[in-house]
């Protein structure tokens, strides 16, 4: 359903204040690998500095993690001694700039960088040093060791730093047109939803789902939802927050409440709509969860199914 306006809602009214824009001109970190996952990436981010005010550092990382190493030698290993030398570093900035250039048909002037390390420390301190408010990663949809290497990456980068992290399949090559985001009101939630309104293509579609655990909803819609005139709270905070979202760009929003499990509720909506992406705010998980996949965004980065923006709190 869609709503278009409300008064203030106090489920909005009492969630901690936190600065849910982009800045004018944003510094965002790029983390190219030498495969097709990078294309994707290359192309969002020229589309982001074009339009939106970013200012790219594209950084390949020479890993030295044993997993990456295993994965792709066949054995496990560290830095080759040849990885230190200035010449290699500038062997690899220069394949990295050709890469670049293959896939855009020019070298924008960004800052190209190659680091080498463990790629989640790394893309952490550098993210941290820039002040980076993006992260774009691409998504590789074969090989079990390097998806399982992304999604510990995704997950070091959003827990360790204030940044949000664009994962994108490799067909995302333009702004999203539709964009899912999942709202429970917390605040990285409402960080999502800022954040996919300003990534959205100019005039794109933002739908808003919010899950209501099924063996809850009785006593909570009648308890946490219902107001003396008759609606919700609920419809009220979604209401709230479309009419601030349209105030200040022009969207399509719909809004839609699902019962039951989380994951299952916000897969089955995004099956039902087909957006481009996925945002959602990112709790800090154990690694129980995220190796087996206990949380929506942990699921949703294991399936690859959709580009995601992931926005920790």
């Amino acid at each position: 359903m869609t709503f278009l306006q409300s008064a203030r809602s106090p489920l909005l009214d009492a969630t901690p204040s936190r600065t849910t824009q982009l800045s004018p001109v944003f510094p965002l970190v790029v983390a190219i690998t030498a495969d097709a996952a990078a294309g994707a990436a290359i192309h969002m981010t020229h589309a982001l500095a074009q339009e939106c005010g970013a200012v790219p550092t594209v950084l390949r990382v020479v890993q030295s993690d044993v997993a990456v190493d295993a994965a792709v030698t066949g054995a496990m290993g560290g830095i080759a001694e040849g990885a230190l030398d200035p010449s290699y570093r500038t062997t690899q900035l220069t394949a990295l700039q050709h890469q670049v250039e293959h896939i855009l048909g020019e070298l924008p002037p960004w800052h190209y960088d190659i680091e080498v390390g463990a790629t989640v420390s790394t893309l952490v301190a550098r993210t941290r040093a820039l002040r980076a408010e993006l992260v774009i990663l691409g998504l590789p949809q074969h090989n079990f060791f390097r998806r399982a290497f992304v999604r510990d990456t995704v997950q070091g980068v959003a827990e360790h730093t204030d940044a949000a992290v664009l994962a994108l399949r490799p067909d995302a090559t333009d702004r999203p047109a539709s964009i899912l985001v999942a709202v429970d009101f917390s605040v990285s939630s409402l960080r999502a939803v800022h954040l996919a309104c300003q990534l959205v293509a100019p005039g794109g579609r933002i739908i808003l789902v919010y899950v209501q655990p099924e063996a809850s909803a009785e006593s909570s819609m009648n308890a946490l939802h219902r107001r003396a005139d008759g609606t919700t709270a609920l419809n009220a905070a979604f209401m709230s927050l479309i009419t601030e979202l349209t105030s200040q760009r022009t969207l399509t929003i719909t809004s839609v409440i699902e019962y039951g499990n989380s994951i299952r509720g916000v897969k089955d909506v995004a099956q039902r709509m087909q957006p481009d992406m996925i945002a959602l705010g990112m709790h800090h998980h154990s690694a129980v969860d995220w190796f087996f996949g206990d949380s929506v965004s942990t699921n949703l980065v294991s399936e690859r199914q959709w580009s995601l923006l992931l926005v920790p709190a």
